[in-house]
């Protein structure tokens, strides 16, 4: 779970609005010294003020605020696939090589709660 939140801070980075020029090991050096919890659906590591909200407003800590609003996913019928997909720009913009980011979300999106409950 260490690698998905290494491979998976730059979409939080940039959700925070964080410097262009963000390195991998920036990204890896914010991470390591942070205990975050990670959305269960798109793999972006959280602090209290991305967490999503249940039905009655409270936070959930299982989801972000991108992924989960009013107790409900905000695109259910989204497939792993489309995840991938939207991620994959925000990691290249960060240096990473598009094969690989392909490669190690295709191997850790299937790890997330929202993943291994949903058929494909």
């Amino acid at each position: 779970m260490k690698k998905l939140v290494i491979i998976l801070a730059c979409i939080a980075i940039c959700a925070a609005g964080c410097k262009p020029k963000t390195t991998q090991n920036s990204i890896k050096s914010e991470v390591a010294n942070t205990d975050m919890v990670i959305c269960q659906s798109c793999g972006m590591p959280m602090t209290a003020d991305l967490f999503g909200t249940n039905a009655d407003n409270t936070l959930n800590d299982e989801y972000c605020n991108f992924c989960y609003v009013g107790g409900e996913l905000i695109a259910p019928d989204l497939t792993m696939q489309d995840m991938i997909n939207i991620c994959i720009p925000y990691m290249v913009e960060r240096g990473l090589p598009e094969g690989n980011a392909r490669i190690l979300l295709e191997e850790e999106l299937p790890k997330l709660k929202r993943w291994q409950t949903q058929q494909e």
